[in-house]
C-alpha cells in the first residue's frame, strides 16, 4: 500500500500469547545453538536474515540505534530526534522516561522488507513499524523501532519514535490518538505540528468530523488515509487551538498514565466546545502554514 495511505505506520503491539509463538524458535536459537541474529526452524534450517549491528550501537538520549553502516553521535539526524524526545515531554507535560527504545537502521529497503517478513510474517508491508513486545504478561515492555535508510527515513523515525515514547510513559494510548500524535510530531520542528497535505485534503474533501466515530476504532486495519488525517486534525486543534482544548488533552494523557480506564475524549471535550466538529472545521477553514523560515534538510546520509 502506498504511503501517503498513512495506514502504514501502527504503533503494533504482541498480546503475551502470540508472542510465545513467534519467538518459540528464537529461544533455541539463542540457546548457544548458532548466531545470536538467526533462527533455528524446528527442521533445524537457519532461516531469519540478520539484524544490522555490524557497527557499535549508538546511544542518544533513550534511543540505542543498531547499523551496519556507522553511526556518529553529532548526525544533525541525532541531534534533532534528541530534541523531539524533550519536546515531546514537555509539551505534553509527561515525565521523562529511562526505558530504551531500539532502533535498527537496516541498509537498504530490502534488506529490511525480507527481515520483516521472515520475523513478523503477520504484519503486512510498511516502510518503517514500532512494536511494543511483552517481556512477561502485565509486564514492562521491549520498545522497537525497524526501518531503513531512504528518502524518508527522518519523517518515519519521527513517527515511529513518537509512538515509543509515548509507549514508555503511558499505560494505554487509544488508537487514534497514538496515530494523531504521531502524525503531529513527524513534521519538522519548524512546522509547529502543521501538516500541509492533511489540512489541504480536509479542507478540499467534504470533511465532517466526528471525534466519537474516531474513538470507536481499535484495530489499525480500521485506519485508512481520511482516519489518519482526521486524528492528526483533533491533535493539532488541542495543542495549536485554544488553551482551554490543550488543558482537556494534557488531563486526557495525565489519566492515561494511571491503571484506571480513562474513557473517552469527546465527551471531556465538548465541556469546551460544545460542538466540537464545527470547532475543528473552523480551526482549519483559518489554518495557515507557520510563517517561521524554514530550516535546511538535515543530512541524513549515516556516519556524517
Amino acid at each position: 500500500m502506498a504511503r501517503r495511505l498513512r495506514n502504514n505506520r501502527p504503533a503494533f503491539r504482541l498480546a503475551a500469547g502470540a508472542l510465545a509463538l513467534v519467538f518459540g524458535g528464537l529461544l533455541v536459537g539463542c540457546s548457544g545453538v548458532g548466531k545470536p541474529d538467526q533462527i533455528i526452524t524446528p527442521a533445524g534450517n537457519v532461516a531469519q536474515p540478520a539484524l544490522p549491528g555490524k557497527s557499535p550501537p549508538q546511544r542518544v538520549s533513550q534511543f540505542v540505534f543498531y547499523s551496519d553502516t556507522p553511526l556518529k553521535e553529532n548526525t544533525p539526524l541525532f541531534q534533532e530526534l534528541s530534541t523531539l524526545r524533550d519536546q515531546m515531554y514537555r509539551e505534553l507535560q509527561l515525565p521523562p522516561s529511562n526505558s530504551v527504545v531500539q532502533v535498527y537502521l537496516f541498509d537498504n529497503q530490502d534488506r529490511y522488507e525480507k527481515y520483516m517478513q521472515f520475523r513478523y510474517p503477520e504484519l503486512p508491508r510498511r516502510r518503517a513499524f514500532f512494536i511494543a513486545q511483552p517481556r512477561t504478561v502485565g509486564g514492562p515492555e521491549d520498545l522497537t523501532v525497524y526501518t531503513f535508510w531512504g528518502d524518508h527515513i527522518r519523517q518515519d523515525l519521527r513517527h515511529e519514535l513518537t509512538h515509543a515514547l509515548l509507549h514508555s510513559v503511558l499505560k494505554e494510548v487509544p488508537l487514534w490518538l497514538d496515530e494523531g500524535l504521531a502524525e503531529f510530531y513527524e513534521s519538522p520542528p519548524e512546522k509547529s505540528g502543521y501538516n500541509a497535505a492533511h489540512a489541504e485534503s480536509l479542507r478540499q474533501n467534504g470533511f465532517a468530523p466526528d471525534l466519537v466515530r474516531l474513538e470507536k476504532l481499535d484495530q489499525v486495519q480500521q485506519m485508512g488515509r481520511p482516519q489518519y488525517q482526521e486524528s492528526w486534525a483533533w491533535v493539532h486543534l488541542m495543542l495549536r487551538g485554544t488553551p482551554e482544548a490543550r488543558v482537556v488533552l494534557l488531563e486526557y494523557l495525565q489519566q492515561l498514565r494511571g491503571p484506571a480506564k480513562a474513557g473517552l475524549l469527546a465527551p471531556k471535550l465538548r465541556k469546551v466546545f460544545p460542538n466540537p466538529g464545527d470547532a475543528l472545521s473552523q480551526h482549519l477553514a483559518k489554518l495557515d502554514p507557520p510563517s517561521a523560515t524554514l530550516r535546511p534538510v538535515v543530512e541524513l546520509t549515516p556516519g556524517r
